[in-house]
């Protein structure tokens, strides 16, 4: 009897063992497992295609946001560590506002398809390159990414809270618990009531990355919406960084700090971190 029960139940604690291991897999937005290799692209990058204009791009857990100067990009990303070469499959959206002087970038649209392949490999440090061709529905071209060094530095409330600025816009951020409440006002055209509300939470105590829930964002020139989920981050030049996405459409907004409350420590010994993806809204 008791070797009969042992085939009976030594299933259902293996079942149960996959199970739980399946449920830390790291999934991208998509639902789709994320590999180890791939997380070795997670950080904020800087370059070109065609070697022309500006590229902007974060990579996390398997998703991209990109921004250049004519065309916005979600999507995809994948390492095969094999061969070292990355591989991204992206949405690219044209603008349909463009505030260059406030540097707030909406797009969306019917999309045009991506398809990036690139090297991984060492400049100056580790996994800090990538360079390789583009496919797109219109043309081929090239491209060339650097990681923009930033990624190991410790997120805190504290970096964040205060005040924040564009031409025309403010944004006030004020610290209510374990998160940022925020508030974005028009400043240069009050009478239209534009305005953007959410928070702001610390997704990983060592990397340079938050969460961001736009609430609400209205009566603005584009990208009017609600819950709205996406990330925040700092850049090098010490600008917050907003990358929010709602189905079809992304918002990419920067600020400078107008208040003196910037704290870049990059101490990484803390005891206990969260690492989450933030909530998609589809």
């Amino acid at each position: 009897m008791l070797r009969v029960l042992i085939f009976i139940l030594l299933p259902l604690f293996a079942t149960g063992c996959l199970e739980e291991e399946e449920s830390d897999d790291i999934v991208n937005d998509q639902g789709d497992s994320v590999s180890d290799p791939t997380l070795r692209l997670n950080g904020l990058w800087n370059g070109q295609l065609d070697q022309a204009g500006a590229l902007r791009m974060l990579m996390y857990n398997g998703n991209v946001f990109g921004f250049d100067e004519t065309i916005a990009f979600y999507g995809t990303v994948a390492l095969d560590n094999d061969s070292a070469t990355a591989t991204m499959t992206l949405s690219g959206y044209s603008y349909t506002t463009s505030d260059t002087a406030a540097n707030q970038f909406v797009a969306g649209g019917a999309p045009e398809d991506f398809t990036l392949s690139g090297l991984l490999y060492p400049t100056t440090t580790t996994d800090d390159t990538l360079v390789g061709d583009y496919d797109s529905d219109t043309a081929p071209g090239g491209f060339t990414l650097s990681n923009d060094g930033t990624w190991d530095t410790n997120s805190r409330l504290a970096t964040l809270r205060g005040k924040w600025m564009s031409t025309g816009y403010e944004l006030y951020l004020t610290e209510v618990g374990d998160e940022l409440s925020f508030r974005e006002v028009s400043v240069a055209t009050p009478a239209t009531g534009c305005t953007t509300r959410g928070t702001i939470r610390i997704l990983n105590e060592e990397v340079n990355l938050y969460t961001v829930q736009l609430s609400e964002r209205k009566n603005c020139p584009g990208f009017n919406v609600t819950n709205a989920p996406g990330y925040a981050s700092v850049n090098a030049n010490g600008e917050l960084e907003l990358f929010i996405r709602k189905e079809e459409e992304l918002l990419y907004a920067r600020y400078t700090s107008a208040t003196a409350t910037t704290d870049t420590t990059t101490d990484t010994t803390t005891d206990e971190t969260t690492d989450e993806t933030a909530e998609t809204t589809e």
